[in-house]
């Protein structure tokens, strides 16, 4: 960065195609009007390795390269954010900088960001958490779980959700939706079934033609359960009526888009997921499974969109196979789903909130904290635990698992 900021964000991320990377590309710029400086911070070996020149930019910084020590990356952070007089530190899912969070200078203000609905995601949100001047949760759901369930003090969290910069999809916003016979349906994401719900959409479809509605859906993405769906859908397949598109480019995701009626969101949790704000935005209807907190945060139940019992494949047909007879209201809700999202969820609303967070927390004197010595240093203790894949998910999946029928992956049936 060549201009002069008032204040020095650090805040750990990698350049590269990632929801982490995209909320820094998208705040960056939105931020510097505001006299903040946001800097993407890699560090180590491990993100070396992921590092792609393709999405680096003048802000984006790579330390300790070849080191894979998370002491000796933590050490190069701490030195790195003295030289460069950094005022505050997010260290998002960074084992190096939530590592390095007790031996930082008092003066340094650190603020975390929870942006996934998860335990390990809750816990790095909270690590040294007497260092927290703030939290900033994406949803009332993940504000609500971090207070409730993980003793976080409700004074010292502030909902901001993700940013979408309008312009992008100003012109596909303004197409009618609805105006063919055939009902264009669209689902874009990780073809991955224990986040995202995939293996929900042959029943939904299933539903759909004993309707008899005239629809196609167009899937767009990759992941571990494309295989597992392609066999469940292979008569949709031969038929026409559903098509695998693949992953898509950035400038090819605008067309989906914009030549989708029907924004398909079956997942079974989230954070504030990107694409569905972009669905909305470019003026998709979307149809979701009910996250408390989190779909229903987004999508106004029947003004922008519909939201179904969870799981509840039948309901999501029955939604879609309103719009399909009713195009008017289609089109309503399409006019009202672009709008919203515009208004709540625009990128420049989440830089003025996350410019005026910062401003607050340097105009506040620092917490009291004595850095501790790099002779008493601990990697973060939330990273011991990651390699217990039940610890990543979220409480109500917890429940699925211990009660059997959760779907792992491993084939293409349910693991009891």
């Amino acid at each position: 960065m060549t201009i002069s900021s008032s204040i020095i964000v650090a805040f750990g991320s990698i350049p590269k195609d990632g929801g982490t990377f995209t909320f820094y590309r998208n705040l960056c710029p939105a931020l510097l009007k505001y006299g903040i400086d946001l800097r993407c911070i890699s560090i180590g070996k491990h993100d070396a390795n992921l590092w792609d020149t393709a999405f680096v930019d003048d802000g984006c910084v790579l330390l300790a390269k070849d080191e894979t020590s998370v002491k000796a990356q933590a050490i190069a952070f701490s030195e790195w954010c003295v030289a460069h007089h950094v005022d505050v530190v997010i260290g998002i899912n960074s084992q190096a900088i939530l590592s390095a969070l007790p031996h930082l200078p008092g003066h340094i203000r650190v603020v975390s960001r929870c942006a996934n609905g998860f335990d390990h995601g809750y816990k790095i949100t909270l690590s040294c958490y007497e260092r927290l001047a703030r939290i900033i949760a994406l949803t009332p759901r993940l504000q609500s779980d971090l207070t409730n369930h993980y003793g976080a003090d409700a004074n010292k969290i502030t909902l901001i959700p993700n940013g979408i910069a309008p312009d992008r999809f100003q012109g596909i916003s303004e197409s009618l939706r609805g105006q063919e016979k055939t009902l264009r349906l669209g689902f874009l994401g990780r073809l991955e079934h224990n986040q995202k719900g995939v293996l929900f959409l042959p029943e939904i479809i299933q539903h759909l033609e004993k309707k008899e509605i005239d629809f196609k859906l167009r899937i767009a993405g990759k992941g571990i359960h494309k295989k597992a769906l392609e066999r469940k859908l292979a008569s949709s397949i031969k038929k026409g009526r559903v098509i695998f598109e693949g992953a898509l480019s950035p400038n090819s995701v605008l067309d989906f888009l914009g030549e989708t009626d029907i924004f398909l969101f079956p997942s079974q949790f989230e954070g504030c997921p990107n694409v569905l704000l972009e669905g909305m935005m470019a003026g998709c209807v979307p149809v979701t499974f009910l996250i408390e907190g989190t779909t229903d945060f987004i999508v106004k139940n029947g003004i922008t969109g519909f939201v179904c019992p969870m799981g509840d494949c039948e309901a999501f047909a029955t939604n879609i196979a309103e719009l399909s007879s009713n195009r008017d209201r289609l089109r309503q809700m399409s006019v009202a789903a672009s709008a919203d999202a515009r208004k709540r969820f625009s990128q420049e609303k989440a830089a003025k909130d996350y410019a005026g967070v910062f401003k607050e927390v340097m105009n506040s004197p620092p917490l009291s904290w004595t850095p501790l010595p790099w002779s008493a240093f601990q990697p973060d203790p939330a990273f011991v635990q990651r390699n217990n894949w039940k610890s990543l998910l979220p409480e109500p999946v917890k429940r699925i698992v211990k009660n059997g029928l959760f779907y792992t992956g491993l084939s293409d049936h349910y693991y009891e």
